[in-house]
Parts: C-alpha cells; sequence; structure tokens
C-alpha cells in the first residue's frame, strides 16, 4: 500500500483523536464532499455545508449560519427533492432544508463520527459511522435501529429492493434487511472502503477492496460468481453500465468487466497517478480523477474524450450530472473546480468561511 494511501487512513481515522482535544479552535485537514443536483453544487468542508450555484459558483446559502469549529463536515451530503442530508465529525447527523439551508432537525444519538456519504429510500436515511455502526433514521430524525459491524463504514451504503448492502472496513459486506437484521455476511480480501454496485436486476453486487480483488455477489444469500484480479488496491466506487462494470484502482488503472462473467473487456493503463475516489458515470461516458488532480473522461470503450489538471489532491470521484462535472481538492488553489462536459471549466471557489 502507498504511503499517501496509508496517510489518508491515518488522517480520517485520527479525527476522532483531534476532536477529543480540549485546545479551542481545532483545525483538522480533511476532503470536500461534493454533490451536483439540478443547478446547485453542494459542497461540505470544514465547519459548513454549502450550496453554490452550479453555473456561477456563487454562494447561495451556508449551513450552520455560524460556524462553530468543533462541529466539521467531510462527509458527501445526500441530495433529495426537498432536503439535505449529512453527518459531521461530532457525531451528529443533519437534515437541512434544499431551498434555505435552515436545520430541519438534528440526530446525536450516535456514538462515532460521519465520513461516508448516507443513503436515503422512502424517507429512511442510512448513515454509516465511523464507530462501525449503520444507523437507520427515519423521516422525523428518530432512530429506527443501529446495525453492528466490527470496524470503520466510510462506504456509502447501497440500497436493493429488499435489503441494504454494506461494505465495512473489517473486510466484510453485508445484507441487512430493511428492519435492520442481518441476512448474510461476507468475508472480502482486504477492507471495502468504496460503495458497492448493484447490477441493473438487482440480482448481483459488485465489491472492490483493499485486497486488490472485485467480485461479485449473489444477493440472495453472498455467494461468490467470480473474482477478478485488480493491479492494485481498490479504494473508490465501481459503475454498472449496460451490463458492463468500469472501476479503477490505485495504480490507475481502469477496468472494464462484464457483469455476468467478470471477463475483461478492455483495460487501460496509461493513466499516471492514483484512482481513489472511484469512477463516475457520464451521459456518454466515464469520469474520474486521480490523486494528483488530474481529470480524465473516456468513452464507454475506453477511448479517450478530455481531460484536464487541477491543483491539489483528490480523493473523492467527480461529481456529475447532465451538464457538469464538478471536483473537490485539498491544498491547491481551490476546494472547488466546476467544468462542463465538453471540458472547459467554468469556476473555481473556495467558498469564503
Amino acid at each position: 500500500m502507498k504511503k499517501t494511501h496509508i496517510l489518508l487512513i491515518g488522517i480520517l481515522a485520527g479525527l476522532s483523536l483531534v476532536l477529543s482535544a480540549c485546545m479551542p479552535g481545532i483545525r483538522v485537514v480533511g476532503t470536500p464532499g461534493t454533490v451536483v443536483s439540478e443547478d446547485r453544487v453542494y459542497v461540505s468542508y470544514g465547519n459548513q455545508v454549502y450550496a453554490l450555484n452550479a453555473a456561477s459558483g456563487n454562494e447561495e446559502w451556508h449551513y450552520p449560519e455560524e460556524s462553530n469549529n468543533q462541529v466539521m463536515f467531510y462527509a458527501p451530503p445526500v441530495v433529495t427533492d426537498a432536503y439535505i442530508y449529512v453527518g459531521d465529525i461530532a457525531n451528529t447527523f443533519h437534515k437541512i432544508d434544499k431551498a434555505t439551508g435552515a436545520a430541519v432537525w438534528t440526530f446525536t444519538e450516535a456514538k462515532g463520527y460521519f465520513i461516508g456519504q448516507a443513503n436515503e429510500d422512502e424517507g429512511v436515511i442510512y448513515a454509516p459511522s465511523n464507530n462501525g455502526n449503520l444507523y437507520a433514521i427515519d423521516a422525523d430524525g428518530n432512530l429506527k435501529w443501529i446495525f453492528e459491524t466490527d470496524h470503520f463504514l466510510w462506504a456509502q451504503p447501497q440500497i436493493g429492493a429488499d435489503a441494504i448492502y454494506q461494505g465495512s472496513m473489517d473486510h466484510y459486506v453485508y445484507a441487512i434487511s430493511k428492519d435492520g437484521d442481518q441476512l448474510w455476511a461476507t468475508e472480502m480480501a482486504g477492507a471495502v472502503v468504496g460503495s458497492v454496485a448493484l447490477s441493473e436486476d438487482g440480482s448481483s453486487l459488485f465489491v472492490g477492496s483493499i485486497g486488490e480483488e472485485m467480485v461479485a455477489l449473489n444477493t440472495a444469500d453472498g455467494s461468490t460468481i467470480w473474482t477478478f484480479a485488480a493491479d492494485d488496491s481498490i479504494w473508490g466506487r465501481a459503475v454498472v453500465v449496460d451490463q458492463t462494470l468500469y472501476f479503477g484502482d490505485s495504480s490507475g488503472t481502469v477496468f472494464a468487466l462484464d457483469v455476468n462473467n467478470g471477463q475483461q473487456i478492455w483495460r487501460q493503463q496509461s493513466f499516471t497517478g492514483s484512482i481513489i475516489g472511484g469512477l463516475s458515470v457520464l451521459p456518454d461516458g466515464i469520469a474520474f480523477v486521480t490523486e494528483e488532480g488530474t481529470i480524465k473522461t473516456i468513452n464507454f470503450d475506453g477511448s479517450p474524450k478530455w481531460e484536464a489538471s487541477i491543483s491539489g489532491q483528490v480523493f473523492q470521484a467527480p461529481a456529475v450530472n447532465d451538464q457538469y462535472l464538478v471536483v473537490g481538492a485539498i491544498e491547491g488553489d481551490n476546494l472547488v473546480y466546476a467544468y462542463n462536459l465538453a471540458g472547459t471549466q467554468i469556476w473555481s471557489r473556495t467558498p469564503e468561511k
């Protein structure tokens, strides 16, 4: 495992130690959680969550209205039609009015902080915590149930028709009923850091791990369908488009596999830098960002579309919709960079604190 990847684990795992310090005005280095939805970009970073105009980058609101140095956000928000859901590293989960940025409720029963992105289904929020627990929270902010694992949860849970699928740093992926009961658990070759991916018909689950494998599991019982050996550790999310599974590893290689049998369709090894955050689906291709700040977009057959470079380090997949591609970075000239889908940068910003 590369030193920079060990450093990333150390940064995130050490947040709880920093938060426990009694020194006022603490600061933590983390990565921005970035989501683009319709005409806004939502960024969770440091003491606040920001809503930015997607076309201009201008701030429309921030939450909370008064920043608190003891409350910091790094998990990507979940955006629904009316609300924003996001956890912080003071063990609190927030529901925010999407139009105004006002608080709707806060959930304070968690025993660990939130780094991973939550997910929402039929008004229920599934929030993964760094204490190894997945919290199910109802629309009014009440706890429905807790599902316990044995290590950090950094991955967004994936929601199927009858189950929630959660990868854990304890090397297992879990299938959980919507009542919070374990249906099955399957051990992987290493820690599962990124979100798992479902096949289009929901019958298969695709799980990458730091153990350098991509594995297809049967969602009915967790049994292995096929295993594919990558070149290096798999940190980020994979995506499924038209019976093809796409994923990247920390060597900078992108793979396309047949979802049915795990056979390699193509691979691209010409990318310099590590792919930590995973991939995102464009209307006509795939997008990703290397740790070193190189944005690349490719066609579904692996041929190049366009690329661009930004300053700073990137540990998350780009946020995309049918108009924009947005990247959050640390230790660069700006925090957020926005492009149109032709590859032209339209703005970059560091929101005011």
